[in-house]
């Protein structure tokens, strides 16, 4: 077992919006002066890459679709293909607050996940990866989507704050491969739409709430883990 397993927890709300295309040139230029870009991705941002997985009777689906006050998401995330590691994640939602429990695990074990082979959640010291394997194999969990898209993300230590926009959201049917090169995207949402997802504990700062009333803030987004999941959308609908 490991005994120096990357583990990061984070609480806060969690607010999304869909924005169009001006409003996100407005709001780059307008965050860049008030926040500082993720360092990770820089000015230019960054590519998200994540497979989704859900029970064997879509429970976490059912709960999105039937908008249950507590919701679930258990994912795998990568940056890139070439990744060396992967990011084992569970995202909890209770009456609009958020809990994101990561886990930073190699990719050979990730690959094992994608395979069903939840045992390699017990290779890390972790209390998150522990619920990892017991849910996912007393629930029979399985891989269910692949979706990936592009990220533009900007911080402020203050308040634990983070705002991030995402476009050109896509995802791929029956193919869970978190580090291929080839994959055959279909695309989710127009490529002039932006998802806004405003994150922060306690406060929003008056300089960020000024800048965002000056943007139409009246539609919701589609969700990236519904959005993928295309043959389910008949049978709940």
């Amino acid at each position: 077992m490991s005994s120096s397993t990357d583990v990061l927890a984070v609480y806060r709300k969690e607010i999304k919006y869909l924005v169009t295309l001006p409003d996100r040139l407005y709001l780059l230029d307008a965050l860049s002066q008030i926040l500082t870009p993720d360092a990770y991705g820089g000015y230019n941002g960054y590519t998200v890459r994540s497979v989704y997985f859900d029970s064997i009777v879509n429970e976490d689906y059912c709960d999105k679709k039937e908008h249950k006050d507590q919701k679930k998401r258990v994912r795998l995330r990568v940056y890139d293909p070439d990744d060396k590691k992967a990011k084992f994640e569970l995202k909890r939602k209770s009456f609009g607050r958020e809990l994101k429990e990561s886990v930073v695990i190699t990719r050979e074990d990730a690959i094992r996940i994608l395979n069903r082979d939840y045992s390699a959640l017990l290779n890390y010291d972790s209390d998150t990866a522990r619920y990892g394997y017991d849910l996912m194999t007393t629930r029979l969990y399985r891989p269910v989507s692949l979706v990936e898209y592009d990220r533009r993300a900007f911080t402020h230590p203050n308040f634990n704050t983070r705002i991030t926009m995402d476009n050109n959201l896509r995802y791929c049917d029956f193919c869970y491969d978190l580090f291929s090169h080839n994959l055959n995207f279909k695309s989710a949402m127009p490529k002039d739409e932006t998802i806004l997802e405003i994150k922060y504990d306690r406060f929003l700062f008056k300089q960020i709430q000024d800048v965002l009333s000056k943007c139409d803030l009246t539609r919701k987004p589609v969700s990236k883990f519904g959005s993928s999941r295309s043959l389910l959308k008949e049978f709940y609908y």
